[in-house]
């Protein structure tokens, strides 16, 4: 199993996780203000990105699985917020 994806979806789909964990981690540890939503936006379109390349294109790579992982836990945490808000 290859590590950096080879397709273009495959390419956005990490890149774009990779922004959403850079925006999350600099949102805790320095916190800044930075809409969550947006950034849940960006998480979730690497998601759907991911999921194209892994399922349609074929490109099955390390990244586009941790960008599928990362789409999982934000759509695991919307709905925990969506059943039990604090």
């Amino acid at each position: 199993m290859r590590f950096l994806p080879t397709t273009n979806n495959g390419k956005w789909a990490s890149g774009l996780s990779l922004v959403f964990i850079i925006l999350i981690v600099i949102k805790i540890v320095a916190f800044l203000p930075l809409p969550t939503f947006v950034i849940a936006v960006i998480g979730l379109t690497g998601f759907i990105i991911g999921s194209i390349a892994v399922f349609n294109n074929k490109d099955r790579t390390i990244l586009n699985f941790i960008a599928i992982v990362v789409g999982l836990i934000i759509i695991l945490w919307t709905a925990a917020e969506l059943i039990s808000p604090h």
